[in-house]
């Protein structure tokens, strides 16, 4: 038995099954990756009893890749799990391939890998044309992950994305442009991490409640703070009987200061207000307030009503909704009857 076991407590055990033509050397990487993340790894003997495999009173996982899939599967049956892991699962024909070289191209894109296969003495080459018994007639009740990559033409991923949408208790990882070994693959880390997230949902990872909502970033009409500030101070000025300083107008209308002084500015600019500097200086409104629009306002500020995306195919609607929206706006006083 090859194992791969944490530094410190192991959070569970994981039993790989590896696939035709496969040794456990071809697993190292792997395992190593998942002991480090807290779980005792292994590739059992083929003859052993799965008794062995785990230890008591912790979690249980079975993890199959290529007809080892099929094995795991009958298996999770038979004893007792907490979680089942297929990859690359064989249920309908795909090609074998014609020699070596092609035989190491549909199993991984890998270079890493691809060299342990060459350099395995125990490798054994032309193993996938083997032929592939019957899966069970059905999956065990415990949830089962689904790993396979998209690219795959040893095994179809079609079947296997249709079982995993008929069991609720599946899920399913389709890597794209994965090949066979979806374990030793280009996105091997990937995959790895993927089966950590699905055993720590199961043993003892942190429980996730339900999403929060998130709250939309703009709604499609939004009022800036730039024209709501500028319209609090006009109303300031609208009562007021002489100049009001920047301060005084900040304090009342709980606006910041920085932020008002720059918008009288622009107000200023627009002829919408007038200022006098000195000690008896400050801001009043340079016409009646009930002639200042609300319209005027946001074009003096935000510079128009809408923004539109360059290059949208509905700028027509969107110039037509700042028409009506700025006709609307033009016709609203600052202060007085609306």
């Amino acid at each position: 038995m090859t194992t791969w076991t944490p530094n410190g407590t192991s959070r569970g055990t994981i039993a790989v099954l590896p696939g035709r033509g496969e040794t456990p050397a071809l697993y190292e990487r792997f395992g190593r990756r998942l002991a480090a993340d807290g779980y005792a790894v292994l590739v059992p003997e083929p003859d052993s009893d799965p008794a062995g495999w785990f230890e008591p009173g912790a979690a249980r996982f079975l993890v199959g890749t290529d007809t080892g899939a099929l094995r795991a599967w009958q298996l999770a049956l038979e004893i007792e799990l907490d979680g089942l892991v297929l990859v690359g699962t064989p249920l309908a024909d795909g090609l074998p391939p014609a020699d070596r070289a092609e035989e190491i191209g549909v199993r991984t894109s890998c270079p890493v890998h691809r060299e342990l296969l060459r350099n395995d003495p125990g490798f054994e080459w032309g193993r996938l044309a083997d032929d592939v018994t019957e899966p069970p007639e059905r999956l065990p009740e415990i949830p089962v992950l689904l790993l396979h990559g998209d690219a795959d033409t040893i095994a179809p991923v079609a079947p296997v994305a249709a079982l995993a949408a008929r069991l609720p208790q599946s899920s399913l990882a389709v890597f794209k442009e994965g090949v066979h070994d979806v374990l030793n693959d280009q996105h091997h880390r990937s995959a790895a991490a993927r089966i950590v997230l699905f055993c720590e949902e199961i043993a003892k990872g942190a429980v996730l409640l339900p999403e929060v909502a998130k709250p939309r970033r703009t709604a499609p009409v939004q009022v800036s703070a730039r024209v709501d500030y500028s319209l609090r101070a006009l109303r300031e000025l609208a009562g007021s009987d002489g100049p009001v300083k920047c301060a005084v107008i900040a304090r009342n209308q709980r606006i910041p200061l920085n932020s008002l002084v720059n918008l009288m500015i622009e107000l200023r600019r627009a002829g919408l207000v007038a200022s006098q500097r000195g000690c008896d200086g400050g801001y009043w409104l340079a016409r009646d307030a009930e002639e200042i629009t609300v319209g005027e306002v946001v074009r003096a500020v935000d510079g128009g009503v809408t923004s539109v995306h360059s290059g949208s195919p509905d700028a027509d609607v969107w110039r037509e909704l700042e028409r009506q929206v700025a006709d609307f706006l033009g016709r609203v006083p600052v202060v007085g009857d609306r």
